[in-house]
């Protein structure tokens, strides 16, 4: 092609881009383009910021990004190496040794020896009085100071400023401890804190051989190179923690928030390729006419082509451009509105989702837009007399099949999960494939019960009828963008409940145990006058699993491998006949009472599995060098993150006879109610307790965070519901206004045109939702079931609320998308056929 017919295509391009403009034939093309773009751009960038912000929230769990524990002291070429790596370090000793305070008191004391680093996420909260008001500090204590929480300023009647004694050292008492950030992270947080700097660990005596001591490295930066070069060599000492091993809640939640956000993701991506692929094909036939005159004026197919590709890129370009700035400006102008909503500045986005806003908005123009586009080069120039010649157009069922192609493409790169591109496919296929053959079925009875109507109604669904097939599709795509609706919906009802249950209100904040016989009745009575909520109380005893059907746990252990340290420790075990309301039996039967004669077990189900262990096989436990001999009579299910006690094993009758047990209890206290401490821990020195309320508080900070994000999503996700539904409606509007204008010519009122439109839509609408329920209700099963792993509810309220809403829905965006049928002329109309 020589380069005068090049620059005369060039100006021909701009010249037809700017006509098409400025006459509207590109509005519903750019306002779908613009919707896929802006609502992947802004899901993304809020996913991501949500995302990164609450990783950043939860790496507090462990006061770092990762960290090495083990019982063994860190390397000191890890540390090096971890340097090099440009990565932050802190360190961690942790042990327990005696504190000492006024008037010869003393108290077995937890204690966490810190290097000046720490931490490296999260901060310290301290007070000056127990129980008192908080400051918030960014570093631990300096050389010969300790910070003591309020039961260990009890226990020793110490003050702000008095001397105790750590083991063998004197040091001052700076601060009362309030909270760290990775309080749960130790296995020695059983006993009251002191924290004191590591340089002060040689003077306390309480380090040697022999000692039960935990060591910790804490890491703060991009952890996942250093842990691919450390775990070749980490040993059997040591192990890697990161954010989603630092608590199962946290865990669990980020997991179920990531799908979640993953999902609505690719639903926002289905969105706006519906939208695009039913403004591009009302785009392409709406330039047949042109075409055909440009070819009488001398054009060939290749500069047709070449014509409409260019207008394409140019319109790409520009909408893609504006895309990103709107999506970026629409999760910024949430993010300001509502940033009293959020605990704090979320963390910035990486530049992944503008390249997927752009990806997504290319791949949807060049998949939906430019088949049929590239049609347009087989219009016969004859179509400029005749403009119902065939020829130039492309089928609608390889525009979906193209359009399949690309969503399901970009669905699985947005998602990087096959489960997500899994249930998005099945979703589309129960709305096209079996909503196609339904949607015709309900078309023709919607047609006979319209002869027992009045004139509108029998017009409105005569229409339904008269375009069978446009509004079965129709119908599809109306059906589809509901059910995506329905489904985030009651996915994010689900997600917030199954949350919510995890961690209800008055969900026990406080572990006591070590509360023997004599100490139980004064511990109720504490309770009881002070109004405070307890679970019962268990019988308690450690023992070890030694052998399994004759096999030694050692040998069997080395053989199956299983992951985790719970099998080469002692378990705490109790035993009674009443099974929690957070346990289900799964396999067998909850013991009777003839059982209490019996040596049986109830064993967890993750333990006996990885065990392998069955209904009937023969353990032996070792309790203090006593062997106990049962057989496992039931398999049942724990939810740990209930934060009641649990056990992996349970006993059907007294071990060795109750001899040597401790009780274990949970218990609520609200702010005001902490002073009960001091109370419990004078009048019972012996009982150990543990306070949670700082890690339950973080945890619902972190699901309250995530809820925020779901809820901005789902909005997102409905306005681009909402644009797919008139983009629909907007591809049938040129039909709509010739059936209008020959109705108004033989002298139709406008009353009576509107009227059945209204009917039509809501006809559709209603049609659309009960086809919409039932794929959504088969599609939640499956996300429910088996991606979210969150148990199955049906919404039988949805067949109701369905067929209502999406009436009313679609019954209004409809009329507000075709209010132009009745206020354009007629005569303006039929000019233009």
């Amino acid at each position: 092609m020589s380069n005068p017919v090049k620059n005369a295509l060039s100006a021909l391009t701009v010249k037809l881009l700017w006509r098409d403009w400025r006459g509207g034939e590109l509005n519903v093309l750019i306002a779908a383009l613009l919707v896929a773009v802006t609502t992947v751009t802004g899901i993304g960038l809020f996913s991501d910021r949500i995302r990164n912000s609450i990783l950043d929230e939860a790496s507090s769990l462990l006061a770092a990004d990762a960290q090495i524990s083990g019982s063994q002291a860190i390397e000191t070429r890890w540390v090096e190496q971890a340097k090099a790596a440009n990565l932050e370090t802190a360190s961690i000793t942790s042990f327990q040794a005696m504190a000492f305070g006024n008037e010869g008191k003393i108290q077995l004391a937890s204690v966490k020896a810190v290097s000046n680093e720490y931490p490296l996420k999260g901060v310290l909260e301290v007070s000056d009085v127990p129980y008192g008001p908080v400051t918030i500090v960014s570093k631990g204590p300096l050389a010969g100071q300790a910070w003591v929480n309020s039961r260990v300023m009890a226990a020793l009647g110490v003050e702000l400023g008095d001397v105790i004694g750590v083991g063998d050292a004197d040091l001052t008492v700076a601060n009362v401890l309030v909270k760290e950030p990775d309080s749960q992270s130790g296995g020695l947080g059983f006993a009251p804190r002191v924290l004191i700097n590591e340089t002060d660990v040689g003077a306390t005596g309480a380090v040697q051989v022999g000692s039960r001591v935990s060591y910790r490295l804490l890491l703060a930066g991009d952890v996942e190179p250093f842990k691919t070069q450390w775990l070749p060599e980490k040993g059997e000492h040591h192990r890697w923690r990161d954010v989603k091993d630092a608590n199962d809640s946290i865990t669990e939640t980020l997991e179920r928030a990531e799908s979640f956000l993953l999902l609505a993701g690719a639903l926002g991506v289905v969105l706006g390729g519906v939208a695009l692929a039913l403004a591009s094909k009302r785009y392409a036939l709406r330039q047949l006419g042109h075409v055909a005159l440009l070819k009488t004026l001398g054009l060939t197919p290749k500069n047709i082509a070449t014509l409409y590709a260019g207008n394409l890129v140019i319109l790409g370009v520009i909408v893609v451009a504006l895309g990103l700035f709107s999506g970026w400006f629409l999760h910024w102008a949430f993010l300001e509105v509502f940033s009293g909503l959020f605990p704090r500045e979320l963390e910035p986005a990486t530049a992944r989702p503008l390249l997927i806003g752009v990806l997504t908005g290319f791949v949807c123009l060049f998949a939906f837009a430019f088949p049929p586009v590239w049609m347009l080069r087989n219009t016969p120039p004859s179509r400029v007399l005749r403009s119902d010649m065939a020829g130039g157009t492309l089928s609608q069922a390889r525009t979906m099949v193209l359009g399949a192609v690309a969503v399901v493409g970009l669905v699985y790169f947005y998602s990087k999960s096959l489960s997500i591109t899994a249930a998005v496919v099945i979703a589309g296929a129960v709305a096209v494939i079996g909503v196609s053959f339904l949607a015709r079925g309900m078309i023709y009875i919607a047609k006979r019960i319209a002869s027992r109507l009045g004139t509108t109604w029998r017009l409105g669904l005569a229409s339904l009828q008269r375009h069978s097939s446009q509004n079965s599709f129709q119908i599809v795509i109306f059906s589809l963008s509901l059910m995506l609706l329905f489904i985030l919906t009651l996915l994010r009802t689900s997600l917030l409940t199954q949350w919510q249950d995890q961690l209800p209100e008055g969900t026990p904040n406080h572990f006591a145990f070590n509360i023997f016989e004599e100490d139980r009745g004064g511990l109720e009575d504490i309770f009881a006058r002070n109004d405070i909520a307890s679970t019962p109380f268990y019988p308690m005893i450690r023992g070890r699993l030694t052998e399994v059907n004759d096999e030694l746990m050692a040998d069997r252990i080395e053989r199956l491998n299983p992951d985790g340290d719970d099998f080469r420790r002692e378990l705490n075990n109790t035993w009674g006949d009443t099974l929690a309301p957070d346990n289900e039996v799964v396999e067998g039967e909850w013991f009777d009472a003839e059982d209490a004669q019996r040596n049986l077990v109830s064993i967890e189900q993750d333990y006996a599995a990885s065990l392998e262990i069955v209904i009937g096989d023969e353990l032996v436990f070792s309790f203090g060098g006593q062997d106990v001999v049962v057989t496992v009579d039931n398999i049942r299910t724990v939810q740990w993150d209930s934060l009641s006690p649990n056990f992996y094993v349970i006993f059907s009758s007294p071990i060795l006879g109750g001899a040597g047990a401790a009780n274990l209890t949970s218990f609520y206290l609200t702010p005001e109610q902490k002073p009960v401490l001091v109370e419990i821990l004078q009048a019972h020195p012996t009982i150990t307790v543990i306070e949670v309320d700082a890690i339950i508080e973080q945890i619902q900070g972190i699901v309250g965070q995530v809820t925020r994000a779901i809820e901005f999503i789902l909005s997102l996700v409905l306005v681009a519901g909402l644009i797919v539904l008139i983009a629909s409606v907007q591809a049938t509007l040129d039909s709509r206004l010739k059936e209008s204008a020959i109705l108004r010519t033989i002298g139709a009122r406008a009353k009576l045109i509107r009227g059945a439109l209204a009917i039509e839509f809501v006809a559709l609408g209603a049609l659309a939702g009960i086809l919409a329920v039932a794929g959504a209700e088969v599609t939640l099963y499956f996300l429910q079931t088996e991606l979210l792993k969150i148990e199955y509810q049906a919404s039988y309220w949805l067949w109701l609320i369905g067929p209502i809403s999406g009436g009313l829905l679609i019954g209004l965006v409809g009329m507000v998308s075709t209010r132009k049928v009745v206020s354009v002329p007629p005569m303006t109309v039929l000019r233009q056929l």
